[in-house]
Parts: C-alpha cells; structure tokens; sequence
C-alpha cells in the first residue's frame, strides 16, 4: 500500500480518532457527522460552534477555515 492509499477504518467498535462526544447526553458522532455546525464572527474572526443535534449543548468551537461543515 503507498502513502496515497487509504485503508478503511477498522469495523472493531473503536471510535475513530475525530469523535466528539457531548457531555451532557451522550451523544456521539464523529466531527464530519450529525452535529449541528452554526458559522458565526467573534472578535473580527470566523468561527464554527458545533452544537449536540440531540440537546443543543455546544460541544465546541473553532476557526471556521478548520470546520468540517
């Protein structure tokens, strides 16, 4: 296999490495998944606020030029 292929990700029920889960449901996705992704401007700077689509609570935020959605 070279550099350029990808392998797919093991079905062993491990989480893959970019997964967020929400601290006051239990709620887990990973950060390409259901959460919902709201773009806002916060000191002149553009950000990303993933939310948990099943309570609301805001799991994070980060620039939006590293936002998945």
């Amino acid at each position: 296999m070279t550099r350029s292929e990808r392998r797919p990700p093991p079905d062993d029920g491990t989480p893959r490495k970019a997964t967020l889960y929400c601290p006051d449901c239990g709620h887990e996705s990973a950060i390409d998944g259901d959460w919902r992704v709201e773009h806002t401007t916060v000191d002149d700077r553009d950000r990303a606020v993933y939310s948990c689509p099943a309570c609301g609570t805001v799991i994070t935020r980060r620039p939006a030029r590293l936002a998945l959605a």
